[in-house]
């Protein structure tokens, strides 16, 4: 609703698509702000009224491709494997975007992006308080553990990318969960509880990972609201 509500959209809109447009044509280096703004029909001022950098706009690109793809698809946010499959076909949708921000070496701004999209529902480290001084509480081990993931599935996101996308989502998401212990992928938004089971019941458990992700049915996982 908040994209909605920004009466600024369309110029963010026009200068992040003027961006995009002249990266076609040159190095980001060689862009200058008069540039995109005079590609996207508007005067320099405007362009600093609403951005700092080019980095900044090409977030903006990001989040608002985000933020459209969140409201068209619904899955279980409390789903290790549900975010994940969801994100890598957010980066499906948005590879043209990747391609001209990777060219320009910058994909620390997708890292932002694919945290930020994950920071809704994790608990803040900072804010938690424990059970004293110098003691980890359950609020800061669930705020640490949530920020681990996501920059764990950032890792495999930005390899996938940079190796061409040759794997489906679901199977990058199969990759994803097989790699998390019985322990971190249980704790999380469900609750601190621990899952024990040893080593019989992680490999029937990674099994059953590797026949959902061999179905290639992200309908399982991710629903497109618009099908």
């Amino acid at each position: 609703m908040a994209r909605l509500e920004d009466s600024a959209a369309p110029l963010k809109d026009a200068m992040g698509n003027a961006l995009l447009e002249l990266m076609h044509e040159k190095p980001l280096k060689k862009i200058s702000a008069s540039e995109i703004a005079s590609r996207a029909g508007l005067g320099r001022v405007t362009y600093f009224r609403h951005f700092s950098s080019k980095e900044e706009v090409l977030a903006y690109k990001y989040r608002t491709a985000w933020r459209d793809f969140a409201a068209r698809h619904w899955y279980d946010e409390a789903d290790d494997r549900a975010n994940a499959i969801a994100r890598f076909h957010f980066c499906l949708q948005v590879r043209t975007l990747n391609d001209a921000v990777y060219g320009a070496e910058l994909g620390s701004i997708l890292l932002g992006i694919i945290v930020e999209s994950l920071e809704g529902r994790a608990p803040d480290p900072a804010t938690t308080s424990g059970s004293g001084a110098g003691a980890t509480g359950a609020g800061d081990r669930a705020g640490f553990l949530h920020r681990f993931k996501a920059y764990a599935l950032f890792g495999l996101i930005d390899a996938w990318i940079r190796h061409g996308y040759r794997q489906a989502p679901e199977e990058m998401a199969a990759i994803y969960v097989s790699f998390l212990s019985p322990e971190v992928e249980s704790l999380g938004s469900r609750g601190s509880e621990r899952r024990t089971g040893g080593r019989a019941a992680r490999m029937r458990r990674l099994q059953r990972i590797r026949e959902a992700a061999e179905l290639r049915n992200p309908r399982r996982y991710v629903v497109d609201d618009d099908s």
